[in-house]
């Protein structure tokens, strides 16, 4: 199947949209699928590149945005070259991106990873008055994906309408990385890991404080980028212990959760929550904010799955929760199942594929309805 993604930002930018896109291509390109994805150009990244096996056509902004960007040039392509995909795939409700493919004449797949909300008071703002323009790209849609229960609840709530067309497909994992050779682990105390983008929603600075007073002697790591950045390494340097590492290859990552005894999030939203998911497969004690998308990881990880909940914004019981999972270690092999990115690709595909039948069902049925 041909098949173009449509999304703001890819890799090698960091962050839980990018890294579900970018798992998904990747995954149904090595299933056999021509695979391109449209997005905007990032830094040095060059405008067209086979990635893998993966085609990247990167446009440049028409609009400039943290939060909305536009690129007009990625509109008139897809518009132009509609004829060569036999189905398109959206990403993030809160990006201009899906507006592209409504009206293409594609059928539609979107995937909102919808938080209900902007992170900061303009942003929620904005949310609002971008609500219409949303609501354009839900009801275009032939299916929506939503990547957990929570969010589906969360996107039904405020939409309605769209109920029959939403489908969960949670995010996948990857492979509980290889024993890794001890000379490539980081060596040291034990280990604390967080990663994802370095935004005030993910509340790193909880994390910061609650282990800055944690007795176990051990370094916690801050994997990613983004504009919280500063502000938390000023913290950091206060507090001792802390590592950030900014971008890192998948390698290096791979490595960390393999070294990591404890894995954690403080984030306040979260559609899925990626790097909770990664710690548990990876073998670490999970300590994450009791959101909705959190505990139903835990759920479909299994009883046995090695995971706390705290309130993180509870220093004290942070604190506490940090220094139990480090005293118990890394966990058993086998405690935590969850769904590989090969096995959620194949049932991404399969809707796909209804998506496509049932869209050329329909324009059979024009013609056929249509007077002679």
């Amino acid at each position: 199947m041909k098949v173009a993604h449509v999304v703001a930002s890819y890799h090698p930018r960091l962050g839980g949209v990018e890294t579900h896109v970018r798992r998904i291509a990747e995954a149904c390109a090595s299933a056999g699928d021509d695979v391109t994805v449209l997005t905007h150009a990032t830094g040095a990244a060059p405008a067209s590149e086979y990635a893998g096996a993966v085609r990247v056509l990167r446009f440049p902004e028409t609009v400039r945005s943290a939060r909305y960007p536009l690129s007009l040039p990625l509109f008139r392509y897809l518009a132009r070259h509609a004829g060569e995909f036999e189905v398109a795939h959206a990403h993030s409700y809160h990006t201009l991106a899906g507006q592209g493919v409504v009206g293409s004449g594609l059928p539609f797949v979107f995937t909102p990873h919808y938080h209900g909300t902007g992170h900061t008071l303009a942003a929620a703002l904005m949310h609002r008055v971008y609500r219409p323009a949303g609501a354009r790209v839900l009801t275009g849609a032939d299916a929506i994906i939503c990547v957990s229960q929570a969010e589906r609840d969360l996107m039904i709530g405020d939409f309605p309408a769209i109920a029959r067309k939403v489908r969960v497909i949670p995010n996948g994992t990857d492979p509980r990385p290889a024993a890794m050779d001890e000379r490539d682990l980081p060596s040291g105390p034990q280990l604390v890991l967080t990663v994802g983008r370095v935004e005030r929603y993910k509340n790193v600075d909880l994390i910061i404080r609650a282990f800055s007073r944690v007795r176990t002697e051990a370094t916690l790591v801050v994997v990613g980028d983004g504009p919280d950045r500063p502000r938390l390494e000023r913290l950091a340097d206060a507090a001792g212990r802390v590592r950030f590492t900014g971008r890192i290859s998948d390698a290096e990552l791979g490595a960390l959760l393999s070294a990591a005894d404890v894995v954690t999030s403080a984030s306040d939203h979260e559609a899925f929550g990626l790097v909770v998911a990664d710690g548990l497969t990876a073998g670490a004690r999970v300590v994450a904010s009791g959101i909705p998308a959190h505990r139903e990881i835990g759920r479909l990880a299994g009883p046995a799955a090695p995971i706390s909940y705290v309130n993180p914004r509870n220093t004290a019981d942070f604190t506490v929760a940090l220094d139990t999972a480090l005293a118990e270690g890394r966990a058993s092999a086998g405690q935590a199942w969850l769904p590989s990115w090969s096995e959620i690709a194949d049932k991404t595909r399969e809707l796909y594929a209804a998506v496509a039948r049932e869209a050329g069902t329909r324009s059979r049925r024009v013609r056929h309805e249509e007077p002679a």
